[in-house]
């Protein structure tokens, strides 16, 4: 009887040893199911488009509502032949009811140039001047400074438009944005007033004759720039690009002109006419790089 229940004893313990390895399989496989679903899924890469393929604004958006500080950056409409080329790091910003493109020089609080179209349809309207001169919301987005009323008053300086007022008579709201500080540089009156205004009038003229004409309009700093107000720099230069598109043919023009009183006397516009390989030199940018270059 010792014998049989000594037996039973030592029998039982294989069947304890399976019955505690089943429980830590089990554990295991549940910890291994858990582990997995746990695991997070990796996201595809997001990266930015760049500036030159970035979407268009909605046509849908309210010209009004475009001038007030976006939430977001505003992406600049891809295919704009205007354009001069693009690196990655550029930082473009698309005014939207004013239908142009620029790119700010923060330090300087101006922009290094605009670039927008200009067809007979953008002079269709009888909209007046504005003058509501005002900082650009627009540059709070990146923590750039505006210039203000108080840096050009008293300076002796006008507020020389890169886009003009006159380009955008087609509803108020397209002619208040070219009166935003993003869109002005320090502009000598007689420069402003004389042969600057009439290459305005001159490339206003031409919508008639041609389909479009493509503008880049920029400014050129001296390496140490006199300043006005609190820290906005005088263009030593002031330069225009044109591309004239008249079906599939395109015209070249290009002009420089010094911001200097002493050398604009009795001269016009005709007198600084360039290449557009020159503008190219002096500004450093690659001009209408998708256009065929005469």
């Amino acid at each position: 009887m010792k014998k049989r229940r000594k037996y039973r004893k030592n029998s039982s313990i294989p069947r304890r040893y399976w019955l505690w390895s089943l429980f830590w399989l089990f554990l295991a496989i549940l910890a291994i199911a858990c582990s997995h679903r746990l695991t997070p899924r990796r996201a595809p890469s997001l990266s930015a488009p760049s500036a030159s393929h970035r979407p268009a604004p909605s046509p849908s958006t309210s010209s009004r509502a475009s001038d007030a500080a976006p939430s977001s950056p505003s992406f600049v409409p891809s295919a704009h032949l205007e354009l001069p080329a693009l690196d990655a790091a550029d930082t473009l910003i698309y005014n939207t009811s004013g239908r142009y493109t620029f790119s700010y020089r923060p330090s300087g609080k101006i922009a290094r140039w605009v670039a927008y179209k200009l067809t007979r349809s953008d002079l269709s309207g009888a909209v007046d001047r504005s003058d509501t001169f005002a900082p650009d919301p627009r540059l709070r987005t990146y923590g750039w400074p505006s210039a203000t009323h108080a840096d050009y008053r008293g300076s002796g300086y006008d507020r020389g438009h890169l886009l003009p007022s006159a380009d955008r008579t087609d509803s108020e709201a397209s002619n208040r944005s070219t009166f935003l500080y993003s869109n002005m540089a320090p502009q000598q009156p007689r420069l402003n007033r004389g042969p600057w205004k009439r290459l305005e009038e001159q490339l206003r003229a031409q919508t008639s004759a041609y389909d479009t004409l493509y503008i880049v309009v920029g400014t050129v700093l001296p390496a140490h720039p006199e300043t006005i107000g609190r820290g906005v720099a005088v263009p030593e230069l002031f330069f225009k690009a044109i591309a004239l598109r008249r079906a599939d043919v395109f015209e070249m023009a290009a002009y420089v002109m010094p911001n200097d009183t002493a050398l604009l006397t009795g001269r016009d516009y005709t007198e600084f006419s360039v290449s557009v390989d020159s503008v190219e030199r002096l500004s450093g940018l690659d001009l209408f790089p998708s256009l065929p270059q005469p």
